[in-house]
């Protein structure tokens, strides 16, 4: 399960990115619906333990939070590294979206 393997841990390998980008003092998250920056970070980090434990209960929220105009992106707008999240966001899109095809996940519909 190798190709599994390597969606998760590039999917983990992102989130990591966004934690030292938020952890920066120039992040703002004030057009966010986080209250602190450490909310945030025990958000990434919770996502991050699911992953490792091939738990996708919350993959709907953590697709949700890369969602065009959603926390993240405001965040990148008003922290200036938009354009490093369009990267970054770029390449998780791919990574849940073969993480989701590979574990037959329908995070936005019943089955």
């Amino acid at each position: 399960m190798e190709y599994i393997d390597n969606n998760k841990t590039v999917l983990i390998e992102i989130l990591e990115i966004v934690k030292k980008l938020i952890l920066e003092p120039r992040t703002d998250i004030s057009w966010s619906t986080f209250d602190s920056k450490d909310e945030l970070i025990f958000e990434l980090d919770s996502h991050i333990q699911k992953l490792k434990l091939e738990d996708f209960s919350k993959v709907k929220d953590l697709i949700l939070l890369f969602a065009p105009t959603s926390d993240l992106q405001e965040i990148s707008l008003s922290s200036g590294w938009s354009n490093h999240y369009l990267n970054i966001s770029e390449k998780f899109d791919v990574a849940i979206r073969n993480l989701c095809e590979i574990f037959k996940l329908k995070p936005f519909f019943d089955d």
